[in-house]
């Protein structure tokens, strides 16, 4: 699939005011947000429909954003009618088993389609107060856009929002292939250089 129009967004930046170039371009009637709690506020604040996914365990803010339905819609292939078939399947019984987190969700309907874009921003690793400074969630799912860029956009910094937001003026909505391949690999070199920051700051534990 060449171009993807943006109606549901996965969104968790430690920098909230990162998101605002994108939020302009949106349209608050069509596109859907889901993300950690912090964000979410913000972008109702912003006027967006958002809803909190952080449903699992915290532990103190260790880890916000490892769901299991949010990862199958940001990995799940839009081309594969097995995948979409699977997703819808999955979403309803683990929604359905949590009733709380369901009536969080607003209804089965509402997440049972693939992610289109996702906006993730690490917080720094803090030498000082390492390894619990790493970032956990956050580059799980960078990981998995990166994995999944043929169906699923991603930006992981300030630079690739402002990307992102050229490459949906340019294409009138829409991010294409080729862009989500570029966006891609500067993300995969983008995690290789945070990896070797925090292998340096592990070996001088």
């Amino acid at each position: 699939m060449d171009k993807i129009f943006i109606k549901n967004v996965f969104a968790a930046v430690f920098e909230k005011s990162i998101l605002d170039p994108l939020l302009v371009l949106l349209d608050k009637k069509s596109v859907k947000f889901w993300g950690t709690e912090g964000t979410v506020r913000y972008l109702k604040n912003n006027g967006f429909d958002a809803t909190s996914v952080v449903a699992g365990f915290d532990f103190d803010g260790r880890v916000k954003s490892l769901d299991r339905v949010i990862f199958a819609r940001i990995l799940a292939d839009r081309t594969k009618r097995k995948h979409l078939n699977e997703l819808k399947r999955l979403s309803h019984v683990i929604l359905n088993e949590r009733e709380e987190f369901r009536r969080s969700f607003g209804g089965p309907q509402d997440d049972s389609e693939p992610i289109d874009l996702v906006v993730v921003d690490l917080y720094s690793v803090v030498a000082k107060n390492f390894p619990e400074s790493m970032d956990i969630g956050g580059q799980a799912l960078i990981r998995a856009a990166i994995k999944n860029y043929q169906n699923v956009a991603l930006a992981f910094d300030k630079k690739s929002i402002a990307d992102v937001v050229s490459e949906l003026m340019k294409n009138k909505g829409s991010i294409t292939l080729k862009f989500r391949k570029k966006q891609a690999k500067a993300a995969l070199k983008f995690i290789a250089d945070r990896c070797k920051l925090e292998s340096d700051l592990f070996s001088k534990l």
